[in-house]
């Protein structure tokens, strides 16, 4: 099972990588498949920011919400990956420290 959901997932990124392919997808299709990665992206990480426990975690002292949004705004302000996914995981782990002891 684990090999057929493999094959199918890479082929269907495979083929985009075929020579031609891309230049016939229609040109709003083309456009919309500029968002796929933002809005995958999202749906992996928004669940696991404000769930705990299968309820809604909104609280300010939620440590997820604080590293993600510090390495949102690190990432707006320097555009540097590696930088904003560090300050991200620091914040994170420093306010789960603290808020456990």
């Amino acid at each position: 099972m684990l090999l057929g959901m493999a094959l199918v997932t890479y082929g269907l990124r495979l083929v985009f990588f075929l020579p031609g392919v891309g230049d016939k997808l229609p040109p709003r299709l083309r456009q919309a498949m500029v968002y796929v990665p933002v809005a995958v992206l999202t749906a992996i990480v928004i669940p696991e920011v404000f769930l705990h426990q299968g309820q809604l975690n909104t609280n300010l002292t939620n440590p997820q919400l604080w590293g993600m949004l510090a390495t949102g705004v690190v990432m707006w302000r320097s555009k540097r990956l590696l930088l904003a996914i560090s300050a991200g995981m620091l914040v994170y782990y420093l306010l789960r420290y603290f808020t456990q002891h």
